[in-house]
């Protein structure tokens, strides 16, 4: 049986080499899965042909909506932007870099329904770089230290209901901006289910850009403020 509906974005920098086989697979998955989808492709001021891939793709397939940003504004933002414009009952992401494998993302997304959330993590980390992975476990084991939380990855191509996620305030546009909604839908009494995804060899990430990596500590302090300081006085000034 198909699920009823779901926008998937494209996140696509520079991605000339990867862009077509990535929606190709995409645009297969989804037609096996849904009655109805839409793929919406963001362009983020690239400086190679990827503008005119996705243009391609788009005249290609009629599921295919193409964003071109006049200015490169970061993964966060084109992510605010592409829940702004979903008009589907799902919505979720990938990278244009073709890095999650289709099988996975079939996998991922057969389990909808099974709980307000689908939250994959990455199963075969061996193929990221040593740093990477030990970079990605801190950050992991921080936010759930900070905010209570268990979760196995906080990166992945989540998979949401578009009106809850439509409902929730997103404040960064750094590489943070999965783990502000997650903890903020949690907290909220959203339930997920969490899915092993497999992803191809890593060529390269630009997460370890200064701005990007100073993006991301702000916006922790900045979340773990919020919610457990001043919520904690909040409870405290209730209580009274």
């Amino acid at each position: 049986m198909k699920h009823q509906s779901i926008t998937m974005m494209v996140a696509a920098y520079n991605e000339e080499k990867h862009l077509r086989h990535a929606v190709v697979e995409l645009d297969k998955v989804l037609k096996a899965l849904f009655q109805d989808y839409e793929i919406l492709i963001f362009d983020d001021h690239s400086t190679d042909r990827t503008g005119q891939i996705a243009d391609d793709l788009a005249k290609q397939y009629p599921a295919v909506k193409v964003i071109h940003n006049k200015k490169n504004r970061g993964l966060g933002y084109n992510y605010r932007r592409a829940v702004q414009l979903a008009k589907k009952e799902y919505f979720s992401i990938i990278p244009g870099d073709d890095a999650i494998k289709s099988s996975s993302i079939r996998r991922i997304l057969r389990d909808i329904g099974k709980a307000d959330m689908i939250i994959p993590f990455t199963a075969n980390t061996q193929v990221r770089p040593l740093l990477r992975r030990i970079i990605s476990r801190l950050f992991t084991g921080t936010l759930n230290l900070l905010f209570g939380l268990k979760l196995k990855y906080y990166n992945g191509i989540v998979v949401h209901k578009t009106k809850l996620i439509k409902k929730i305030r997103m404040s960064t546009d750094s590489f943070a901006y999965q783990a502000e909604i997650l903890i903020k839908l949690i907290r909220r009494g959203c339930t997920y289910k969490e899915v092993p995804m497999y992803i191809n060899v890593e060529e390269k990430t630009s997460m370890f850009r200064f701005k990007n990596i100073l993006g991301v500590v702000l916006t922790i302090l900045r979340m773990f403020f919020n919610i457990r300081i001043i919520g904690i006085f909040n409870k405290e000034r209730a209580l009274r």
